[in-house]
């Protein structure tokens, strides 16, 4: 069935908040990892992961979940933003295949708290939930494209969108932030070549700066140095924070909408000055409805469409455009709002750290198999000391839930004899959040 459908557009760019001083101290990256991490090129060295939106105050917490394939030590760094103090530190271990945890206001209770984490062995992946007032979580990343893209939120009237740029070196950077809305390229040349001071981040409202946009794409690219940002969107009493991605001309999302989120929706941004054509493949549990929606975007413009047409409660989708693009979730309703990237691609393994199920918050894995072959999954439920595994199996254009129930779970290692797409959600009464996995490279 084919369908075509409106184009509608949202997302954002504001004010200028403070810059906050790093002390002088920053480990170099260790060599020996390869992971993917969404719309990144897998790097060699990646044993260092920055976490820009952690947070620990009166109303909020950060819990950071780490995974490796390898016995790995960990350590944890939390710069203070006063000059001359020294870093807030904490250290863990993993046992790998395994798993561990620091919550952050056992080690710093400031408010926002960028920080990094740096393994000694992996592969291995960090990731930040950040629970109380509200609930939102996603992936750390590494170093990233020259230019990072995020889509997936606006500047409507009761809605808030800050980017965060963490620079955790010792050298000053500048960014460029540009980017295009529904009215068209943007007007932010005061935006263009800003200063990040090293060891330090500093953060940019739009809904001052970019009132009332329904879609808005955002792009960083770094001229000097090298930065690290990260976006928050705030609807309702709920807040996401995602991270940024490079280009893709497919991206695969293995939950768009699920249980209280009426408003599941995908905004797709074209950075090209030619015309794209999108095509949309729908994943549920009864199976896949591919090519279920076309449509052209124009060039330097994002399109947002919701899924308000599909029926079930559950919903995956895989983009295939005919240009490189940018792309992310949007879902809110009454279990709260929740954002994320894509994965560019399937694989056969997965990293999903953070991914749990603790008090009243539930963690749940999302596989979708885009393919046309059964794919035999094999889920390991990571602890601090043991595994625990179970077996599934996803039947071709098939979206599969498995909860979460190991109640000592940190994260989760996906293995799976062919290519499946993996992401993971996390509902409780204080929001809900989305996150991408982290797939593994093959060597």
């Amino acid at each position: 069935m084919r369908r075509t459908i409106a184009i509608t557009l949202a997302l954002v760019l504001g004010g200028l908040a403070a810059i906050l001083p790093r002390p002088n101290s920053l480990p170099e990256p260790l060599a020996g990892l390869i992971i993917d991490q969404p719309g990144i090129e897998s790097p060699v060295d990646a044993s260092i992961w920055y976490c820009p939106w952690s947070q620990a105050n009166a109303g909020r917490d950060s819990f950071f979940g780490v995974v490796s394939l390898a016995n790995a030590d960990v350590e944890f760094t939390f710069p203070v933003a006063i000059p001359g103090e020294q870093a807030d530190e904490a250290s863990a271990q993993t046992l790998g295949p395994g798993a561990a945890m620091i919550t952050l206001s056992d080690i710093a209770q400031r408010g926002d708290s960028p920080g990094f984490v740096e393994f000694t062995d992996g592969p291995a992946a960090a990731g930040v939930t950040v629970v109380g007032e509200v609930l939102t979580a996603d992936n750390c990343v590494f170093q990233g494209p020259d230019e990072w893209f995020f889509a997936g939120g606006s500047t409507e009237p009761g809605e808030q969108l800050r980017l965060r740029l963490f620079n955790p070196f010792p050298e000053t950077a500048k960014v460029t932030v540009t980017g295009f809305s529904e009215i068209g390229v943007e007007a932010l040349g005061e935006l263009r070549s800003i200063s990040i001071n090293p060891r330090s981040w500093r953060d940019i409202d739009f809904e001052e700066l970019l009132r009332q946009r329904q879609a808005l794409v955002i792009s960083v690219r770094v001229d000097e140095g090298l930065v690290v940002p990260a976006m928050s969107y705030t609807h309702g009493e709920d807040e996401a924070w995602w991270v940024g991605g490079d280009l893709s001309s497919e991206w695969e999302f293995p939950v768009v909408r699920t249980r209280n989120l009426e408003d599941g929706a995908i905004v797709v941004g074209n950075p090209n000055l030619a015309d794209v054509t999108v095509t949309v493949d729908l994943y549920t549990s009864e199976g896949p409805e591919r090519s279920a929606f076309e449509f052209t975007i124009p060039g330097e413009t994002p399109l947002r469409f919701d899924l308000s047409s599909v029926l079930n409660e559950a919903v995956g989708v895989r983009i295939s455009a005919t240009a490189q693009v940018t792309a992310a979730v949007v879902a809110s309703g009454s279990a709260g709002t929740a954002v994320t990237g894509g994965s560019p691609a399937p694989a056969r393994v997965w990293l999903l750290p953070g991914l749990r199920s603790v008090g009243r918050n539930e963690g749940t894995l999302w596989l979708m198999n885009s393919g046309f072959e059964q794919v035999l999954v094999t889920v390991s439920e990571l602890t601090g000391t043991a595994v625990v595994t179970s077996q599934v199996l996803v039947e071709p254009g098939a979206q599969v839930a498995v909860s979460i129930t190991e109640p000592d779970a940190l994260g989760v290692l996906v293995e799976a004899n062919n290519p499946v797409a993996a992401a993971w959600s996390v509902v409780g009464p204080s929001g809900i959040a989305f996150s991408a996995g982290l797939a593994v490279v093959d060597e």
